[in-house]
């Protein structure tokens, strides 16, 4: 799964030399961190991209099909990214698609998409969409987010006090997850509480330093940067 790490391949082996045919031992390794490889399909992104790629059936038409295509598509490297399409709204410009994407940097982080990967998604593209539209690549815009928890917790439970925080962390993690993420999708935080509160060590938890919904623009997405959990007994 994805790209091997530095000296991951480490096997000797025999071998004979040319010249006098003496059985020698000699060492295959990768020297260097393996490129251009990418982690396994995850089940919620087949779930969300899977129906939209039937649908499409290898044609782009409409923005369902460039969006489906878009967060479906490798490049060259083995990256993928997220994508959002628009149409323009001036009457003169309406068979010209914005699509606008991000290049997945891992599992919690975006970057801004090198040239090299808008390039290779615009020719995935070309031969499938109509001839009379337009596509311009252009950059997604992201937001991140420093999230400040309380977890209560009961007295009794006070020696699992680090166990708990683990398990809590994980779920945040889990939560925004770059293949849960969304162009145009709003924090809620009543849905992350709803996520923690799953853990039976939990009695209730809190988001302390954002409103209960933070909205975005259809062109932004959110991303985790830090958070910080803390611990109430009760």
């Amino acid at each position: 799964r994805g790209n091997i790490g530095l000296g991951a391949i480490n096997v000797t082996t025999n071998g004979v030399t040319s010249d006098t045919s003496v059985e020698i031992p000699y060492v295959t390794e990768n020297i260097s961190q393996a490129t251009g490889g990418s982690e396994a399909e995850t089940s919620e992104h087949a779930k969300r991209y899977a129906p939209y790629t039937f649908k499409r059936q290898d044609r782009v038409v409409t923005l369902e099909d460039f969006i489906a295509i878009g967060n479906t598509f490798r490049s060259k490297q083995g990256t993928i990214g997220k994508t959002t399409a628009a149409v323009r709204d001036a009457f003169s410009s309406g068979n010209v698609i914005d699509l606008y994407c991000l290049e997945k940097a891992n599992n919690l982080q975006l970057k801004k998409a090198s040239s090299t990967f808008k390039q290779d998604l615009l020719a995935e593209i070309e031969p499938k969409k109509m001839l009379t539209d337009e596509v311009v690549v252009v950059d997604g815009l992201i937001r991140t987010l420093d999230l400040v928890i309380t977890i209560r917790i009961d007295k009794e439970l006070e020696q699992m006090e680090g166990q708990i925080e683990q398990e809590v962390a994980a779920i945040i993690v889990d939560f925004f997850d770059i293949d849960n993420s969304v162009f145009g999708k709003s924090f809620i935080a009543a849905e992350l509480n709803r996520e923690i509160f799953r853990l039976p060590n939990v009695r209730y938890s809190t988001v302390d330093n954002f409103p209960q919904v933070v909205t975005i623009d259809f062109n932004e997405i959110i991303q985790l940067n830090n958070f910080t959990i803390n611990t109430v007994l009760v």
